[in-house]
């Protein structure tokens, strides 16, 4: 998926979401539940640290 289709199904600005992947915005706990409706998880998944590679 897109950065722009994701902010699209959300509802959001293309750039709204890019400031997010690039840590210059940080979104409400309702964009949140939006992003995590469209990539079909818990909003909590958002805000978890990737596991480590070995």
């Amino acid at each position: 998926m897109t950065l722009e289709s994701l902010a699209t199904e959300a509802g959001l600005a293309y750039s709204y979401m890019g400031g997010i992947e690039r840590g210059q915005r940080n979104p409400s706990l309702n964009v949140a539940e939006r992003i995590a409706t469209v990539l079909d998880c818990e909003p909590a998944t958002l805000f978890c640290q990737p596991p480590k590679s070995k």
